[in-house]
Order: structure tokens, then C-alpha cells, then sequence
């Protein structure tokens, strides 16, 4: 055979197994991707201290201001006075790597 073609054949297998690697790696990756960002939102909570209902009212108010439409008045909590405000930005920086 060819040496050329033996080596293309040798470089799509090895490929093939690499990508293989990576498929199989992907899904934890994105579980820990989820698990730090989880960990971030924690700790922004924790330290606006907040009370967990006037947090749900922030999260409804939000929610609803994103869409566009007004939080159903019987299952949304009561936003407090401040989410009225101008719509937020995302203020949150990249953090670093450790």
C-alpha cells in the first residue's frame, strides 16, 4: 500500500480516537462548567443579603422585565420598589483563574 495513504489512514484513526476523547470528556466539563457558575450565583446571593422572598420578587420582576411582559400578579411575589429601576446590566467581572 501506498506509504501515504497508510499514513492519512494512521492520522484519521488516531483523529478518530481523539475526537472519541473529547466527546467523552465534554459532558463532565459542562457539569462542572454549571457547578462553578451555581457556586457564583451562591455567593453573590449570600453577600447582597437578601431575604429569599425579596429575592424570588427580584428574580419574577426580572424575569418579566426581560420578556418583555408584566409577572402573573397571583403566582409572583411583590417586587420590591427597587426593581422598578432601569433595566439591569450584567456587572458580574470574569474571574480570574486560580
Amino acid at each position: 500500500m501506498n506509504s501515504k495513504l497508510q499514513k492519512v489512514i494512521r492520522e484519521l484513526e488516531r483523529t478518530t480516537a481523539k475526537i472519541a476523547e473529547l466527546q467523552a470528556l465534554l459532558p463532565e466539563l459542562e457539569r462542572q462548567k454549571t457547578e462553578l457558575e451555581n457556586t457564583e450565583i451562591i455567593k453573590v446571593f449570600r453577600s447582597a443579603d437578601v431575604a429569599p422572598a425579596d429575592f424570588a420578587a427580584f428574580i419574577a420582576a426580572y424575569k418579566a422585565q426581560a420578556t418583555g411582559g408584566a409577572p402573573d400578579a397571583d403566582t409572583a411575589p411583590q417586587a420590591p420598589g427597587y426593581l422598578n429601576a432601569a433595566p439591569l446590566q450584567n456587572q458580574m467581572e470574569e474571574p480570574e483563574d486560580d
